[in-house]
């Protein structure tokens, strides 16, 4: 399958045009922060509400708001093709105070979920970036990711820096030592590579999400979104 696709990394609030920055919602007293993302492979653009209040608006596929302010405490999202006012999704959700919440809205839209997670974004140890991976490639399945110097060919690597990554799931973040690396997924127990990043630059204090998605044109695609730095 080789190098199938290779989409530039993203610079977090940057990408999506016609996102509100609003404080909004009901509930709760401190503030917090969430990033949404759209990984909905057959959906170009999709709008988020929060608490029927409109927070976010033609975000393209593969890409991210950035992260924006909300009260903490329970909240009720809503996801919805852009363009219409039909819910995909309704779900409740609890933000924390002073946390950080990145919502993924994944699979395809006939089957629609939002994948939430807790985002760590203290500093990495010293000369180190954090690293989080996620899949939500409902086409890929399992995954195994490797973590490897540019050019590595994998099957000289005795085993994945991650093993069977499943669908709509994350690793939790890994300190590794900042420089220049290929990621690459393959289908899970197998050597046959489905996305390949070729050589990626990570700096030093920086927090990121590698996020392996479809290519609505066929094969995979990826994002990278930055968390942190």
């Amino acid at each position: 399958m080789g190098r199938l696709l290779r989409v530039m990394p993203l610079c977090a609030g940057v990408l999506c045009l016609g996102v509100g920055l609003l404080i909004v919602g009901c509930g709760g007293g401190g503030k917090t922060r969430f990033q949404f993302v759209n990984a909905v492979p057959d959906l170009t653009n999709l709008d988020l509400l929060i608490d029927s209040t409109s927070v976010a608006s033609n975000v393209a596929y593969g890409t991210t708001t950035g992260y924006q302010n909300t009260k903490s405490g329970s909240h009720n999202i809503q996801i919805e093709s852009s363009g219409t006012s039909n819910s995909l999704l309704q779900q409740s959700i609890t933000f924390a105070s002073g946390a950080d919440t990145t919502i993924i809205a994944s699979n395809f839209s006939s089957n629609i979920s939002a994948l939430v997670l807790n985002d760590n974004n203290s500093a990495p140890p010293s000369g180190d970036f954090n690293l989080r991976l996620v899949n939500v490639s409902p086409g890929l399945g399992a995954t195994d990711v490797y973590i490897v110097a540019p050019g590595t060919d994998i099957n000289t690597v005795a085993s994945p820096t991650v093993s069977n990554l499943a669908f709509n799931s994350s690793t939790s973040y890994q300190s590794v030592t900042a420089g220049s690396y290929d990621i690459i997924l393959t289908l899970a127990g197998q050597k046959i590579v489905a996305i390949d990043t070729g050589s990626l630059s990570f700096s030093a204090g920086q927090v990121r999400t590698f996020v392996g998605l479809n290519n609505p044109s066929g094969g995979f695609s990826y994002a990278v979104l930055s968390d942190l730095n």
